[in-house]
């Protein structure tokens, strides 16, 4: 099939446009203006869109897989991430123009768990959608509206699929993710800062394995809706434990701190384990810590 990926240069594009070229033609698109594989396409633009749509005027596309977003970074103000949620809304919105006008059928979307309410409970498709009592409020909120306004707009879409996914771990995530924090503190100070004394619950997938299950979707007919992807739901003093198990020694030292966050969350993903209980990692197996 032909596939575009849009933000094929972060870090789950990368991963996925290596996984589906064995398999896929593709057209990779991103916004980042020293790419040499990829197509420079600014979805919050509407003009970078419309030449986009131009350029490939003569191009039939199969399948869109949307993984570009703006994300929440720790620390932002309020007003900085009301941006992030107009521009994802933006992004959007573009999305919709590309894809009608290029008559695209499947659309893979990347959504999150972070529609749901961090809270300790069982979470599955159908739980209750509540993001305010959450750190990155305005962009779970983006991504349920983008959830809606797909489902929406783009009723001529055959398979529309949206993936509120886990937090993903791999090789190129951000410094400021969980888990290099910790496997830095490991590595430099020889111990590992662990709040709310580690009770705090969370899933976690390695990249891999989201690449496995986008490459069955694109291969299977008729799958249309919401699915919750994840792998291991999991303490953080368990994740530091096993971080430690991978990088640290006999000597590494975990410090609990009674304040932050206990919530026990816990990601139901009964729905795709269904379809697929297990999925080619390929080469980036022996890469999985958790």
């Amino acid at each position: 099939m032909n596939v575009i990926i849009t933000g094929a240069n972060g870090f789950v594009g990368r991963h996925l446009s290596d996984k589906l070229a064995r398999k896929h033609e593709l057209f990779l698109t991103s916004r980042s203006v020293n790419s040499d594989k990829a197509d420079y396409l600014d979805l919050s633009d509407i003009n970078s869109v419309k030449k986009y749509i131009n350029k490939m005027s003569n191009m039939k596309i199969d399948v869109l897989v949307h993984t570009a977003g703006k994300l929440v970074s720790s620390g932002m103000t309020f007003d900085e991430q009301m941006d992030v949620f107009n521009e994802n809304i933006t992004i959007t919105r573009n999305i919709v123009e590309l894809i009608k006008k290029m008559e695209i059928k499947i659309l893979i979307n990347f959504s999150s768990m972070a529609v749901y309410p961090n809270e300790s409970g069982i979470y599955n498709e159908k739980s209750e959608i509540r993001m305010s009592c959450n750190n990155d409020c305005l962009y779970g909120a983006s991504k349920f509206i983008a959830e809606n306004i797909f489902d929406y707009a783009l009723k001529s879409v055959s398979q529309i699929i949206h993936l509120r996914l886990a937090q993903i771990y791999g090789k190129g995530m951000r410094e400021d993710r969980i888990i290099p924090v910790m496997w830095n503190s490991i590595v430099n100070n020889n111990e590992v800062i662990v709040y709310g004394d580690g009770k705090r619950t969370s899933n976690f997938i390695h990249v891999a394995k989201v690449c496995g299950i986008i490459d069955k979707m694109i291969d299977t007919p008729d799958i249309n809706g919401v699915f919750n992807v994840g792998d291991k739901n999991i303490t953080y003093l368990q994740l530091a434990e096993r971080l430690i198990k991978f990088f640290g020694n006999k000597t590494t030292k975990i410090i609990k701190i009674e304040q932050g966050s206990t919530a026990q969350f816990v990601l139901d993903i009964g729905k795709i384990t269904s379809l697929w209980r297990n999925v080619d990692n390929g080469k980036d197996k022996e890469n999985e810590i958790l």
